[in-house]
């Protein structure tokens, strides 16, 4: 199963999401529009503890990856891996006032898919996450893409696969 967090101005039936439904996934996407970002960790902790008991990815796209991050750091044992897609993990807002105590968890095998051609979330962001939690951690993709990742969906599906073969292999 992956919990996806869409972005500001996604919705639960975005692109991305469709592509991952449409390839065979579980995917459970909750409605956080026009939530804040504290009001959506919150939200998404709820649904990942009503879910801990299944093998679940933990996913985000761009405001949701923020959200993605912060829910994994909090409790990183109830996800088989975690999906950043053009995560914006630059922003500063309550409850992250310091983006760079953002890594991904030790042990949580990460996968970050960002554009080299993103105009709103800088690629920088994901780059210097990637670095502070380790190449042994994450994999990082970069792609000939702009923010929404609109070409990148068979990159986007390739993780979620690799996130759930290598944790079960692990």
């Amino acid at each position: 199963m992956i919990i996806f967090a869409h972005g500001m101005e996604g919705t639960p039936n975005g692109s991305k999401i469709r592509s991952l439904r449409e390839a065979g996934f579980e995917v459970l996407a909750p409605d956080f529009q026009g939530m804040p970002l504290a009001e959506r960790v919150n939200l998404l902790q709820r649904i990942c503890e009503e879910h801990r008991d299944k093998s679940v990815v933990l996913a985000g796209s761009s405001y949701g990856g923020l959200a993605a991050s912060i829910v994994a750091m909090s409790m990183p044992d109830a996800f088989r891996g975690l999906l950043l897609c053009a995560p914006a993990l630059h922003l500063e807002e309550p409850p992250i006032d310091d983006e760079t105590v953002l890594i991904a968890p030790d042990g949580l095998k990460t996968a970050i898919i960002h554009g080299i051609d993103d105009d709103i979330v800088p690629i920088s962001c994901s780059i210097e996450y990637a670095e502070r939690s380790g190449e042994d951690i994450v994999a990082f993709h970069r792609v000939s893409d702009g923010h929404r990742l609109a070409n990148s969906h068979n990159e986007i599906i390739s993780a979620a696969q690799l996130l759930i073969v290598e944790t079960i292999d692990s």
